[in-house]
């Protein structure tokens, strides 16, 4: 009971985690245009180069996938959450692909794919909790 306490306790900080690291994608790409004229006074000018935000989105989402597959794999299987978490990375990958000066369209895309990544964790979460809740005496 103590081992299943505890991988339950450890997807929900991974689930928390994907979450959250979409968010701070955006608005590292909602701010960098701002925070790219005071860079090079802090000596950290390297964070708004082009390479960085893609290692960044990378990164990002690789964290995000880390963290809800093994939810989805071991308990659930609901389609659902990986449609939703596919179509949210398609989002934030076209976005720099396709608006890669244009801010608005940029930070509009990668908003929308964040809240769909966002939710696809949040709807993971929940579907994992309910497996818990069926697997009790």
């Amino acid at each position: 009971m103590h081992i299943r306490y505890y991988s339950q306790q450890i997807f929900s900080i991974l689930d928390r985690t994907g979450a959250t690291v979409p968010w701070v994608c955006a608005v590292h790409c909602l701010l960098m245009p701002i925070a790219a004229s005071f860079l090079p006074i802090f000596g950290i000018s390297f964070f708004a180069d082009e390479g960085f935000e893609v290692v960044f989105i990378g990164m990002s989402l690789l964290i995000a996938a880390i963290s809800l597959l093994p939810g989805y794999v071991r308990h659930h299987r609901k389609l659902q959450v990986l449609i939703l978490f596919t179509v949210g990375i398609i989002l934030v990958i076209l976005a720099d692909i396709l608006f890669g000066s244009n801010l608005f369209g940029k930070s509009v895309l990668i908003l929308v794919g964040a809240m769909m990544i966002t939710g696809s964790h949040t709807l993971n979460r929940r579907f994992c909790r309910a497996c818990y809740l069926c697997e009790k005496p």
